[in-house]
């Protein structure tokens, strides 16, 4: 019985707290460790999942999802540490589209796994499990991963080659202090990004499943499946986006890393500008309007690949949790009002049109910003280095 503005203030409840989880968790992330800290994310992240399965009432929902924002908001900070410490520069934007298309692959192959589950067992038994299984692979995160020096699987030329650095990448030193971040243009041109990735990927997340109902009639096993494709085609745009990244740096060697990812980043938003000012001229349709979905996805896959490789190239390897935490912060802080806005409006006018026009505003802002603002790594002063020291 829940309204589509019920259903939007779960999404925005959600996000708005990831936001704000976003911040301490990277910190911790660089205090302690990669390896500590995404274990008990992702343990106590999908508890929060299974507590959805004991709710009665509206606020019961409202505060699983609260409790899985500050869970799973360490995961991506963490993972970008965790390529840091296995990739060198040129590589990263590749192993980051691989790891990161599995936000995309989760709701892909989710729709009809869940519908199945649901319908054989119940909505609450479909929390139970998915929330048992997360905690199976926080066990086997656990008993597998060790860092590069630490595992006995790394050669020492495997381990030298992942160390390597080239004088022309330009590789960020020297620490900065964490409040520092947030003054540097570096830092405002990655948060406008993930904006961008943001606000698109909520409105298909929250309302797809609603949209193809409401629209074409859809409802049962054949709305898994169709809720699916958007999704299985972002996978593979964060994974050709990321590789992509990676052929372009490798073939212009002349440029630094950072300044590759700066230019595909930017095409990355353009395109997915175009896709969703187009959104609402095909969705009368479901083939050309489901299709447009899926591009917009592709390349909110592509960008967030490249995105999420950024940080290592801006600062130092000890801030590179933080400074991938306060980009996610401000994406999904702005993201968080799509979902509310799209259900308040589509309750109003019939149509999610608005959302899509207001994401393509934001993803050419994004793609402006990665051009202009993005320059260079991040460099604190002597007087900057002595009051991080002091922090």
């Amino acid at each position: 019985g829940l309204t589509k503005q019920d259903i939007g203030l779960l999404g925005t409840v959600f996000s708005l707290t990831y936001a704000f989880a976003q911040l301490p968790g990277g910190w911790i992330t660089d205090k302690i460790g990669a390896r500590p800290t995404y274990i008990v994310a992702l343990g106590f992240w999908s508890l929060s999942t299974a507590l959805m399965s004991l709710g009665t009432h509206m606020w019961h929902f409202i505060g699983s999802r609260f409790l899985l924002g500050i869970f799973e908001a360490p995961i991506s900070p963490t993972s970008a540490k965790l390529t840091v410490e296995w990739f060198p520069p040129r590589e990263r934007g590749a192993a980051v589209g691989v790891y990161d298309s599995g936000s995309k692959w989760g709701p892909a192959i989710a729709p009809p796994i869940l519908t199945a589950l649901t319908l054989t067992f119940g909505w609450r038994w479909m929390f139970v499990i998915v929330g048992l299984l997360g905690i199976i692979v926080a066990a086997g995160f656990a008993a597998f991963y060790r860092s590069p020096d630490k595992s006995k699987r790394v050669s020492a030329e495997e381990l030298a080659h992942i160390r390597e650095v080239r004088a022309e990448d330009n590789v960020p030193q020297g620490k900065v202090a964490w409040l520092h971040l947030f003054a540097k243009p570096q830092t405002w041109a990655m948060t406008l990004g993930f904006v961008a990735i943001v606000w698109t990927l909520n409105l298909v997340v929250t309302f797809l499943p609603l949209m193809l109902t409401d629209m074409y009639g859809y409802t049962g096993e054949t709305l898994g499946w169709l809720t699916a494709i958007p999704f299985a085609v972002g996978g593979v745009g964060g994974m050709v986006g990321g590789w992509l990244s990676k052929v372009y740096s490798q073939n212009h060697p002349h440029l630094t890393p950072l300044l590759a990812k700066r230019r595909v980043a930017a095409v990355y938003a353009g395109i997915l500008a175009i896709c969703s000012l187009l959104i609402p001229f095909v969705d009368g349709t479901l083939v050309p309007g489901l299709a447009m979905m899926s591009l917009a996805l592709f390349f909110c896959g592509a960008l967030s690949a490249v995105g999420w490789s950024i940080p290592a190239d801006v600062v130092a390897r000890d801030r590179v949790g933080s400074l991938g935490s306060i980009q996610n912060f401000g994406g999904y802080f702005a993201g968080a009002a799509s979902p509310l806005f799209a259900g308040s409006v589509a309750s109003a006018t019939g149509s999610y049109a608005m959302a899509f026009v207001g994401g393509a505003v934001v993803a050419v802002i994004a793609g402006v910003a990665y051009l202009l603002l993005l320059k260079g790594p991040i460099h604190e002063d002597v007087a900057s280095e002595s009051a991080a020291t002091r922090a």
